[in-house]
């Protein structure tokens, strides 16, 4: 990675976080950056990378979804993909085959306008898409319930 872009993408990020006065966790390595999100249906976790003059924006839920469920989840995850553009969602495997995870990510150039609002726009894309999946999968009417992730 370029040190100079990648400095710039951190640079980026602390801004962000500062100017929202968000708490925020560095990861293993020190380009990483994550922080919670509460949300009426539950927290979010985002994470930010700088990748060279770039930012790499992903987002996922604190529960996974039961695996059972998985092509009423990537129904909604495509419907959601052609509708929205603040976020691409996709559906992944998880370790425990009884489950499916999904991750929304968007990435940040520097011809994209100002960082702030573009992450902002990601983030409350997301508590949109997760509180859908939510609301979708955990139905009172089947007893389904959501599984942690942890």
């Amino acid at each position: 990675m370029n040190t100079a872009n990648g400095a710039v993408g951190t640079q980026l990020i602390e801004s962000y976080l500062e100017s929202r006065q968000m708490r925020y966790f560095r990861g293993h390595h020190d380009d990483e950056f994550f922080f919670l999100v509460n949300a009426y249906h539950g927290r979010l976790h985002v994470h930010m990378q700088p990748l060279g003059s770039a930012v790499h924006i992903s987002i996922t839920a604190e529960r996974y979804y039961p695996a059972d469920h998985r092509a009423g989840v990537a129904t909604l995850i495509q419907q959601w993909n052609d509708a929205d553009s603040h976020a691409a969602a996709t559906v992944f495997a998880s370790s425990d085959p009884r489950l499916v995870g999904v991750i929304a990510e968007r990435r940040y150039r520097a011809d994209d306008g100002e960082f702030g609002p573009l992450v902002d726009q990601t983030v409350q894309s997301a508590i949109d898409l997760f509180g859908r999946l939510r609301a979708a999968v955990a139905s009172p009417s089947d007893g389904t319930h959501l599984l942690d992730a942890g």
